[in-house]
């Protein structure tokens, strides 16, 4: 299965992580002695929206926050599936089926490239936990440095495009191989996302609109 590391709530007895849904979107999963939920995330405004039934009075707002908070930038990785948590909190059987995360040859196939792993190790803070920040601002320096995205942005090239560039480029060179085809990029973009509550590239799109807008 494709999901995080679990990780134990502090507030009630439990584990959660986050995964890729069957339906498609990140979700997260909480897992209790006696109870589960699963909620997809918007993409939009990073808020949990339950995904089949979920008991309110233990799945509380306030558990949900932390729970994201708790897996907040912890990188997809193949992990066994979980559904019950013991006293001890340890994990016991497979997740059903139609709770299971997607098992598309795609998704799987940017989990396990070189090239995903390469980021997972380049942008990991002392925490051990993926950092945007450490992600976005290298690849604004890179893209600052770069005479192809200079080019670009004097073209007035879509910001989209001009990410997937730099992306790619910088995928590229941790590799060290040719880099990726454009459905791999979207599929390897759309992993990076789902990761986190709102765009992972946030800060080098509001970088490079910056420069767009100053004709630069």
């Amino acid at each position: 299965m494709i999901r995080t590391e679990a990780v134990r709530i502090e507030s009630i007895n439990g584990l959660a992580y986050k995964q890729k849904l069957v339906a498609g979107g990140a979700g997260i999963t909480i897992i209790t002695p006696d109870d589960k939920a699963v909620f997809t995330i918007n993409k939009r405004d990073g808020l949990c929206i339950p995904y089949g039934k979920v008991n309110s009075e233990v799945f509380t707002a306030a558990i949900i926050a932390e729970v994201l908070e708790l897996t907040r930038g912890l990188s997809y990785g193949l992990q066994e599936a979980i559904t019950k948590v013991r006293e001890d909190s340890k994990s016991d059987e497979p997740l059903p089926v139609e709770l299971e995360i997607e098992n598309e040859k795609e998704a799987i196939d940017v989990i396990e490239s070189v090239e995903y792993k390469m980021f997972i190790e380049q942008y990991t803070d002392k925490k051990d936990k993926f950092s945007y920040q450490l992600m976005n601002k290298d690849l604004i320096q890179f893209s600052s440095k770069s005479t192809v995205v200079s080019k670009l942005l004097t073209e007035k090239e879509d910001v989209d495009t001009i990410v997937r560039y730099i992306v790619r480029s910088k995928a590229a060179d941790l590799a060290r191989n040719g880099g990726m085809d454009d459905n791999m990029l979207t599929a390897f973009i759309d992993v990076f996302d789902s990761m986190n509550t709102r765009s992972a590239f946030k800060e080098l799109k509001a970088h490079l609109r910056g420069k767009l807008a100053k004709g630069k």
